[in-house]
């Protein structure tokens, strides 16, 4: 019996975006769905299928419609949003699935200074001239 790798489930964060509160769960990609979905997006019609690749790694989201009921994590709800929405969450799950990760906080410290800052830096003396005898 072969192993078995499991497959990862993202919890995509919008904490700080104008999507704050929206919480999204997606399923990682493969490398041919980020591959197709790479070539997809570099191509004019490719537009169907950049969504329906979505909707097969959209494991369930928070989506309400504009009469509070729930979207449903399907291709026709997920058609029912606004196109730049969707592609917001596929850019989110695009840069979980590479690795990337998330730049560091705005109060993040600098850290200490360079001790080589510290260090006085003088001219180097001149180099004696070599009295060796060539051979």
């Amino acid at each position: 019996m072969g192993f078995r790798p499991p497959r990862k489930i993202y919890n995509l964060d919008f904490t700080g975006t104008e999507f704050e509160g929206l919480q999204v769960k997606m399923r990682g990609m493969t490398v041919g769905e980020e591959l197709e979905l790479d070539d997809l997006r570099g191509k004019e019609g490719g537009g169907r299928r950049v969504f329906e690749l979505m909707t097969g790694l959209l494991v369930e989201w928070n989506v309400d419609d504009e009469q509070g009921q729930p979207v449903p994590a399907t291709f026709e709800g997920v058609c029912t949003q606004d196109s730049t929405f969707i592609m917001t969450i596929l850019d989110a799950l695009q840069t979980a699935n590479s690795g990337v990760p998330d730049p560091l906080p705005q109060s993040s410290p600098s850290g200490e200074p360079s001790p080589a800052a510290s260090i006085p830096m003088a001219p180097l003396s001149p180099s004696p001239e070599n009295s060796a005898v060539p051979a």
